[in-house]
C-alpha cells in the first residue's frame, strides 16, 4: 500500500491544501471521515466504488466529492492508484462555477463540470506517467 501526501506548487496554494497518491495492490473496503474540504480523484489504475444504503456505487475514473456530515465507506478493487487533490475550504470556487452547497453529500464525475476532452487528455497523462515525478 502506497499513501504519499504532497504540498501543491506555490501558485496552487492558496487553493489545494494537498494532493495525495494512493495505491494498494489488494481489494479493501475503507471508512473516509467526512471533512471541511472538497476533493476530487483521479483513478489512474482499477476502480473505486462506495457504498450507500446497502448499494455499491461505482465512481467515475474523474470525480469530485463533496462535503458530507457522515462517514462514507469506498470499496476499491485489487491494483488501484489514485490521485486525489484536496481543496481547501473555498478553494474548489477558483475552477468551478457550482454552488459548492449543491455537491453536499454527492459524488460525481467531473464530466458535469469540465470538457471530456480536457479529461481524457488528464487522464491519459496520468495512466501514461513513469512515476510520481513525472510532469508532463
Amino acid at each position: 500500500m502506497k499513501f504519499q501526501v504532497h504540498l501543491p506548487c506555490e501558485r496552487l496554494l492558496p487553493y489545494v491544501k494537498h494532493l495525495i497518491i494512493s495505491e494498494n495492490e489488494q481489494e479493501n473496503s475503507y471508512r473516509v471521515l467526512p471533512d471541511t474540504a472538497l476533493v476530487i480523484g483521479f483513478q489512474y489504475r482499477g476502480k473505486l466504488s462506495y457504498w450507500n444504503e446497502g448499494q455499491q456505487n461505482p465512481l467515475a475514473s474523474s470525480g469530485i466529492t463533496g462535503l458530507r456530515d457522515t462517514y462514507r465507506v469506498f470499496h476499491n478493487t485489487a491494483g488501484v492508484g489514485s490521485v486525489l487533490v484536496v481543496f481547501r475550504e473555498n478553494g474548489t470556487a477558483r475552477f468551478m462555477q457550482t454552488p459548492l452547497h449543491e455537491l453536499f453529500g454527492e459524488s460525481l464525475s467531473l464530466d458535469y463540470f469540465f470538457p471530456r476532452a480536457a479529461l481524457v487528455v488528464l487522464e491519459e497523462q496520468l495512466i501514461t506517467a513513469d512515476d510520481d515525478s513525472d510532469q508532463r
